[in-house]
């Protein structure tokens, strides 16, 4: 595989992360739709776009050893976790729950388009990826 197939390989785990962030998100947005009756309760959130960001961004990685030629080079990145946020700021209601149903619903159905749209990709790069193994030698 060239280095083509390195950075594919590369994207694809990316995305992956994303998915897992996108799910991680989901739970915390359906965690404050259970809890929308709590007194007390605090909004929850989870930035994992900054994560993602942080890791593809990062020039210095660790270098995965080859002992062969024909090993593919790549690199390894530490994962990082997706930060949970309780988030204090917004108008409190009387029982200081600042959780919003409106709010929440919007941020459920954008966060399910992210997550759609990210297995969609990863999708079609397993397509690419299926073709070229297939169609490999013949032209």
């Amino acid at each position: 595989m060239g280095s083509g197939g390195v950075v594919m390989v590369s994207v694809i785990n990316l995305m992956s992360r994303g998915l897992d962030g996108a799910l991680d998100r989901q739970q915390a947005l359906a965690d404050n739709l259970a809890n929308i009756d709590t007194p007390n309760y605090k909004r929850k959130d989870v930035d994992f776009i900054s994560v993602l960001r942080e890791e593809s961004e990062k020039s210095s990685s660790l270098s995965l050893k080859t002992t062969n030629e024909r090993h593919i080079a790549g690199s390894k990145t530490e994962a990082n976790s997706f930060k949970s946020l309780a988030l204090r700021e917004s108008n409190y209601r009387n029982d200081k729950n600042n959780v919003d149903v409106d709010v929440e619903m919007a941020e459920v159905a954008k966060n399910g388009v992210y997550y759609n749209t990210l297995a969609k990709q990863i999708n079609d790069q397993f397509r690419i990826l299926k073709d070229v193994i297939s169609k490999g030698g013949s032209q």
